[in-house]
């Protein structure tokens, strides 16, 4: 039995390793490899989705609520990730949706924890008519 055990967990860990072989950059177009690469690391990775909507509703409603709403959010958000990860594996072959395109934004759990950074960054800042101060868009 525990034979068995180690076996699911190496097949397991081997898939994940090969998410990141089959996921390229982020400039790779979509295909059927990367959308393997999706779904296997959206299945074996969803978990991460609950500590990041955590960290986000705390940012946004404060601590109390990112820990209780947040966590349940996050749940939530996981059981979605994870089975689109599993439609992503057993559709791959398959153009659907069309192009290959991710269902999910961001396409990897792990996109999900500099979301909120790069948004930070893209806002413009432009300089105001009132004294020259500068104002945020």
């Amino acid at each position: 039995m525990g034979r068995i055990r180690l076996l699911v967990l190496a097949a397991f860990v081997g898939l994940i390793l090969l998410s990141g072989v089959f996921s390229g950059n982020a400039s790779a177009d979509n295909s059927p490899a990367r959308k393997l690469g999706r779904g296997v690391a959206n299945l074996g990775l969803g978990v991460m989705v609950i500590p990041s909507v955590v960290i986000e509703m705390s940012k946004e409603s404060g601590p109390a609520l990112g820990v209780t709403w947040g966590f349940l959010k996050g749940t939530a958000m996981m059981v979605v990730t994870e089975s689109v990860g599993l439609w992503e594996i057993f559709t791959c072959p398959f153009a659907t949706p069309p192009d290959y395109v991710p269902i999910l934004s961001p396409e990897f759990p792990w996109q999900r924890f500099t979301a909120d950074e790069n948004q930070r960054r893209k806002r413009k800042v432009r300089t105001g008519t009132g004294g020259g101060r500068r104002v945020r868009e």
